[in-house]
């Protein structure tokens, strides 16, 4: 049998073993929130707004450990939403609106914000299928939708614009969804 010595001798130190846990513990955290900050970071750096893209996605996260799979769905959640209200508010101002210009243009917008919800809803659907292809299809989409929203409304003898910031706002999320989308299907293929 061996002396109480040798037992003090080889006997491992605890304390130090658990501090080594406790920084390893703390340090596995932020490290998992960084790499969402990052991917955040690499998404809103290729935005006409890094702000708003910033803005959009740490109002919307449900866990700091959030992947790309995760941002993704965020951008199509807030560019339906966006689209939505924005369809929303082009049926209230066409109602109340008798200048014939203004509404052919917001007639134009009517149509496309109306392209636009319906693909990101199509998006969605296909998004939690894991139909990724289809997914950019439909957002791709999307792009020309809004843009020939900003062009009725730019063309004259248009003289005001009452959605300049709802469609500055549909055009990053829509930017949003593709870069995320583009990043979450590169990481498919690897």
């Amino acid at each position: 049998m061996a002396s109480p010595d040798y037992y003090k001798s080889h006997s491992s130190p605890r304390y130090p073993m658990l501090l080594v846990l406790f920084f390893l513990v703390i340090n596995i955290t932020p490290s998992l929130a960084q790499d969402a900050q990052q991917l955040i970071d690499h998404i809103c750096r290729q935005m006409e707004e890094f702000g708003f893209c910033s803005q959009t996605f740490k109002e919307n996260l449900k866990s700091p450990n959030a992947d790309i799979v995760a941002l993704t769905q965020i951008t199509i959640e807030r560019a339906t939403d966006n689209a939505t209200k924005t369809h929303d508010f082009i049926r209230q101002v066409l109602g109340n609106t008798n200048d014939p210009a203004l509404k052919n243009a917001l007639t134009e917008c009517e149509n496309g914000y109306r392209v636009v919800m319906e693909s990101f809803d199509s998006a969605a659907l296909s998004f939690f299928q894991k139909d990724y292809d289809s997914v950019q299809r439909y957002e791709t989409v999307t792009q020309r939708a809004e843009a020939s929203c900003e062009d009725s409304l730019s063309t004259p003898p248009n003289t005001q614009n009452p959605l300049t910031n709802k469609n500055r706002q549909m055009r990053i999320l829509i930017a949003m969804a593709l870069v995320s989308l583009h990043d979450l299907m590169a990481t498919q293929h690897n």
